[in-house]
């Protein structure tokens, strides 16, 4: 096995527990560049709501093509999270001194290596009311409870319809980089443009997680640049 392979698979990695860690909290707004939080976020402790705000942050090269920081300022946290700046100085400052997180010129961030132990950390404190496992239980307790009516599709039949969705736009995806779509750097709003022009729908989000995969496969390469007044990543077909 070659060493990029391991730091594809780092990547998917990273990208799969950070989905894990803030899903039931926080929303993306691609759009303004934004991290919302749900209700649910309401119940979480200070120390938790951190530590989501932060690594959520991280997510935002997997969700948007433009550079977006995955760092922020204390006034930045306090903002979002609504945490005062008298409660929030020393959950940082014991959160730095774990090394669960890292300052830099006054912003923090995430260690991507701890993003497993925040995982473990925030499912084991049980920070929301439910906690992360009851909740998932309650939620698939009630789905079995539910018979679906007799027009409904099964879940397995809804699942199938999912995956050949899926596969279909990678399908699709793949064969314009094998037709050399990509000859010519392409960026994520030119893509979404060429997934319209052919009556393809695909929601923003989803979009960084195709090129990615070509990013991590080796296909493409990806460097910023600057279009429309906006640093960007642009890819490009991998020389051969």
């Amino acid at each position: 096995m070659a060493l990029k392979d391991l730091v594809a698979s780092k990547a998917s990695l990273a990208e799969d527990v950070i989905e894990q860690i803030v899903s039931e909290f926080i929303r993306f707004d691609p759009d303004h560049k934004e991290i919302v939080f749900t209700p649910d976020a309401h119940k979480l402790s200070n120390r938790a709501k951190v530590l989501i705000y932060l690594v959520a942050l991280q997510g935002w090269p997997f969700i948007v093509d433009e550079v977006v920081p995955v760092d922020a300022k204390p006034a930045e946290i306090e903002e979002h999270t609504g945490i005062a700046g008298g409660s929030l100085r020393p959950t940082l400052k014991e959160l730095k001194d774990r090394n669960i997180i890292t300052e830099k010129g006054g912003r923090y961030s995430v260690r991507s290596v701890a993003l497993r132990t925040i995982q473990t950390e925030l499912i084991g404190a049980e920070t929301s009311t439910a906690g992360f496992r009851n909740k998932r239980k309650a939620k698939k307790s009630k789905a079995e409870a539910n018979e679906a009516p007799d027009d409904a599709a099964s879940p397995d039949t809804k699942k199938a319809s999912r995956k050949t969705s899926t596969f279909g736009v990678s399908e699709r995806f793949q064969s314009w980089i094998d037709e050399g779509y990509f000859d010519q750097g392409r960026t994520l709003s030119n893509v979404q443009q060429r997934f319209h022009k052919e009556a393809i729908i695909v929601p923003q989000t989803s979009l960084p997680s195709y090129l990615l995969k070509g990013v991590r496969s080796g296909q493409l390469v990806r460097d910023k640049a600057e279009v429309g007044g906006k640093v960007v990543w642009v890819y490009a077909r991998k020389k051969k």
